[in-house]
């Protein structure tokens, strides 16, 4: 018999990282993992990053009925490998202080530089090795617009160098020839991660979760901390009156070169209650807002060289004008005695 009580040895919590371009998929497949630990009785921690001053991906984690089950933290107005690294590192560790047993799931901006965010992460795991260990690198590749993505961030290819496991998601948009172009491209930057293809990030998640991490050796080997988000602004807009749907999304279409994110949640001209609105480098959805956490409409718009005073003038050209007052009085006249 052993006087140790093996019920109190500490657990090693396994750190999933989530990475890939605005608009990738990645809070779609973190939404995907979530409900499946939660149906499972398992209750993960979980550290978003925005770039923008409004954490909208936060909000849609409400979804699920057991939400509440999720410790979740977040970090606005940022990026957790350049302005944010070191607020990054002590949320890091307070959430595997506060671990519940489940898994940490860290989801970057799409801005982010995936090397820098593994070096915090091990930054993070210096003198806690027995609480957490970087179990998986997870990178999301918007597939219809990875071939082009240079143009617009320079660190489009560079990211996927850490990645264990690639996700090539919207794979419903493109044809197989531009599939297997994107999936040929992805193997010659990074050829022993595993891949996955995928519709609205549907991945087995028993299959995501069990990859083993490919590369032991320091995140740092060959990285230079950079600042991956230059040229990048965002901007944060309540919208108090419905849209005008269509004239919404022709007035997009224009700056589809310089706003290359937008999300949030709005009131549409004709919908009952909030909609979710995404866009993405000119592709727009809209689909009803199922949470119970979001009480206003608001946006954030992340893009470059952005002529916000002009874009703010168009936007108000999107919203339905309020109806005219019909004056509703009568002049009476005073009877004499």
């Amino acid at each position: 018999m052993t006087d140790i009580d093996l019920t109190t040895r500490s657990r090693v919590v396994p750190i999933y990282v989530i990475a890939g371009f605005l608009g990738s998929g990645k809070t779609a497949l973190l939404k995907r993992i979530l409900a499946h630990q939660l149906d499972r009785d398992i209750r993960p921690a979980v550290l978003m990053n925005e770039f923008g001053e409004v954490d909208v991906d936060g909000t849609l984690l409400s979804e699920h009925p057991r939400s509440h089950d999720v410790e979740l933290q977040s970090l606005l107005s940022g990026c957790i490998c350049c302005d944010l690294s070191e607020e990054f590192v002590g949320k890091v560790r307070h959430l595997l202080k506060e671990s519940q047993g489940g898994p940490l799931f860290i989801e970057t901006t799409g801005l982010a530089d995936t090397g820098q965010v593994v070096q915090s992460v091990e930054q993070a795991l210096v003198d806690h090795q027995d609480q957490g260990r970087l179990a998986s690198v997870i990178v999301v590749v918007d597939a219809p617009r990875f071939l082009t993505l240079g143009s617009y961030w320079s660190q489009a290819e560079d990211h996927l160098k850490q990645a264990d496991t690639v996700v090539l998601n919207k794979l419903d948009l493109i044809d197989e020839r531009q599939a297997a172009q994107v999936e040929r491209r992805v193997r010659s930057i990074n050829p022993i991660a595993r891949l996955a293809r995928a519709v609205g990030a549907d991945v087995p998640v028993d299959w995501l979760l069990a990859g083993p991490r490919n590369k032991p050796r320091s995140a740092s080997q060959g990285t230079t901390t950079r600042d991956s988000t230059a040229g990048y602004r965002s901007g944060s807009f309540k919208i108090l009156r419905p849209i005008d749907l269509n004239r919404f999304e022709r007035w997009l279409k224009r700056y589809q070169r310089s706003v290359v994110r937008l999300k949030g949640y709005v009131k549409v001209n004709g919908c009952p209650g909030l909609q979710e609105v995404q866009w993405t480098l000119g592709r727009l959805s809209v689909t009803p807002y199922r949470g119970v956490n979001q009480s206003y409409a608001t946006i954030v718009v992340i893009g470059r060289r952005v002529p916000w005073e002009q874009f703010l003038d168009g936007l108000e050209d999107c919203l339905v004008k309020p109806a005219r007052q019909t004056k509703r009085w009568s002049k009476t006249r005073k009877r004499k005695p």
